[in-house]
């Protein structure tokens, strides 16, 4: 049996198991990762709990997914200390992008000329129980939120905000100073030089919350979604999406030192382009996940077969 461990070198043969000694995004290559306890975001804001769900029998809140193939316990980590916390019969989780952007056209500065990255990024958060059963926890999903920001396909520069030079004659950003975009790690930072202005590059929500719905197959899971992500400039980028549990959740994971918004996971996206007008090939098909999920009411644009022709 393979022994995982807190700073093993990097594997490519399968998901890589990770313990709160781990830094988020280690290995941000792979797709999927099984996590333990992560580092705390501060992000503000603080929620009670309710004495009536501390009550709860941890049996009641877990519901077993049919017809899904458990894991055997000896290939997942050892039984995370917060996880059960929320829910003593809870033992390990995977987060994965199940769905990548390939491509997209770039848009302008108007809220009428939006072009989504197509297909959506769509995320997938999967719990086990200690027995390897992937199961469904309501009351501990409701409360995850992914937050994601644009990155340079080598993951080296972040650009959901960029410093961008512009044409002297006119406030549209010139064709020749799109390729020497420059990222912004703080929001309401002024340009450090004159000529420059800071940009939005990444429009749309920023975050999604969880949705508990089946897939294409008709298997239940928690979902996160990005439907509407849209880039101004051309290039080369990654999504990178961090997982984050908020306060406020049942059992004893928010003592009062744990009464502030966790990380979980971070995970990039694969690379993917954004195409001048010119040069944009055309919108992807929408996939069967992208129907499954907006026929149960999510916001999904979804293209039709008879668009193409």
């Amino acid at each position: 049996m393979t022994n995982y461990a807190a700073g093993s070198a990097k594997r490519n043969d399968g998901p890589r198991y990770t313990t709160s000694d781990s830094h988020p995004g280690d290995d941000s290559s792979a797709q999927s990762q099984y996590s333990t306890d992560r580092d705390v975001a501060s992000m503000g804001g603080m929620a009670a709990m309710s004495t009536a769900s501390m009550m709860l029998d941890p049996r009641s809140l877990l519901e077993v997914i049919p017809g899904t193939r458990s894991i055997d316990p000896e290939m997942l980590p050892p039984p995370d200390p917060f996880l059960q916390q929320c829910n003593a019969l809870l033992r390990a989780f995977q987060f994965t992008i199940v769905q990548h952007p390939i491509r997209a056209r770039m848009c302008g500065s108007s809220d009428k000329d939006w072009r989504p990255l197509s297909p959506p990024a769509v995320l997938k958060f999967e719990l086990f129980d200690l027995e390897g059963n992937r199961v469904i926890d309501t009351m501990f999903m409701q409360h995850l939120v992914v937050h994601t920001t644009l990155w340079s396909a080598d993951k080296s520069e972040e650009l959901t905000v960029v410093e961008l030079p512009h044409n002297s004659n006119s406030k549209r950003i010139s064709a020749a100073a799109k390729s020497r975009k420059r990222g912004v790690t703080q929001f309401g930072k002024r340009a450090s030089e004159p000529g420059l202005e800071i940009e939005n590059n990444l429009l749309g929500d920023y975050s999604a919350s969880s949705s508990i719905v089946e897939d294409e197959h008709g298997e239940r899971g928690c979902y996160f979604v990005f439907p509407n992500l849209s880039i101004r400039l051309e290039g080369r980028y990654r999504l990178r999406f961090m997982l984050i549990r908020l306060p406020g959740s049942m059992g004893n994971c928010d003592s009062p030192e744990q009464m502030v918004p966790k990380t979980l996971s971070e995970i990039y996206s694969e690379e993917f382009d954004v195409y001048s007008i010119k040069t944009f090939p055309g919108m992807i098909e929408s996939t069967p996940l992208s129907r499954a999920l907006a026929q149960q009411g999510l916001k999904i644009p979804i293209r039709n077969t008879q668009d193409a022709n």
